[in-house]
């Protein structure tokens, strides 16, 4: 078989969304990041330290110590993005970063004070709905208006305390629960998150977004028939523009060998053209490997070296194509 160089490639994509445990060589086994702000402000216990690769995902997430430090395990090597995030700060340069292939490995970003905050730094690894809605009590009302505030900034310990004082005032409430389980899916809860999200659903068996969070809790618990079915029935809900649900769904396909699937859902990010979807091309690649069409799986190694040339995987996809360019030469 010819699978295994763009198997080597996946296997490296899938672990650095998943963030967990790896005995690979070509990772730094403890990466710290430390937080510096201009004024030599302490750092808020709101503030957490993101982890972005070239796919524009967040690809690892963490709080602060007391030394404003944030600590990720098993990290692979390449390029990232550091973003600096919580109630009132937030990155004072680029946070472009290298990191290596070694034992520990620190870091420093430069932060700076603010009083405002981007909501799209927030939307990339939970999907929130806006809280407006008619049929909900005034009083109920003001605390998910509240909490929406408070999501803005990224302060998760408030906007759970609002979340669910609205919600025991209004318990039907299918939106509030989508966000108190995306709320606790930043804090790290998981088991509350897919209880609360669960709830959503129980109240509304159409609320998309809920679906979408609970298809990346089971991503990332690896459980990839469960984030199939879950992520599946999102898009079917509410069609996507989201790279990262249409990634995160053809690579599931693709782990439970629904080989069709994950191609169409590949093709899917590239007929509509979406930012950052140039990593859906491997595996494209993949799946036409694993169905024995070699040159289609050239050229969609090819199709993603023209769209990521510097990306974190381009040098691993490029010796994969030079394995299957010679291959096919000496037959």
């Amino acid at each position: 078989m010819t699978g295994r160089s763009i198997a080597v490639v996946l296997l490296l994509l899938g672990r650095a969304c998943a963030q967990f445990g790896s005995t690979s060589s070509d990772v730094v086994a403890r990466l710290r990041v430390r937080v510096t702000f201009g004024d030599h402000a302490p750092c808020n216990s709101s503030t957490r330290v993101v982890l972005t690769g070239a796919m524009g995902f967040a690809l690892a997430e963490g709080p602060v110590n007391g030394e404003c430090t944030a600590e990720f395990f098993d990290v692979p090597s390449g390029r990232y993005r550091v973003t600096v995030q919580g109630a009132d700060a937030s990155n004072a340069d680029e946070g472009d970063v290298e990191v290596n292939s070694v034992v520990t490995q620190d870091l420093e970003v430069r932060a700076k004070h603010t009083e405002d905050s981007d909501p799209s730094a927030w939307t990339a690894h939970a999907s929130f709905i806006s809280v407006k809605d008619l049929g909900v009590p005034s009083n109920a009302a003001k605390e998910f208006e509240k909490a929406s505030r408070l999501i803005a900034k990224q302060d998760w310990a408030k906007a759970t305390e609002r979340l669910q004082k609205g919600l025991a005032l209004y318990p039907n409430y299918a939106t509030g629960y989508n966000n108190l389980g995306a709320v606790y899916s930043f804090l790290g809860n998981n088991a509350q998150a897919r209880e609360a999200l669960q709830q959503a659903i129980s109240l509304d068996d159409r609320l998309a977004p809920a679906y979408v969070n609970l298809g990346r809790l089971s991503f990332l618990e690896k459980d990839y028939p469960a984030a199939e079915s879950l992520l599946t029935r999102a898009i079917s809900l509410a069609p996507t523009e989201n790279a990262e649900e249409l990634f995160l769904l053809a690579y599931s396909q693709l782990t439970d060998h629904h080989l069709d699937q994950a191609l169409q859902t590949s093709r899917q990010g590239h007929t509509a053209n979406l930012n950052h979807h140039a990593y859906l091309h491997l595996v494209a690649a993949n799946a036409c490997e694993q169905q024995s069409k070699i040159a289609d799986s050239m050229s969609e190694l090819e199709a993603y070296l023209s769209e990521e040339p510097n990306g974190v995987r381009s040098e691993k996809v490029r010796k994969a194509l030079a394995t299957f360019q010679a291959q096919t030469a000496a037959r």
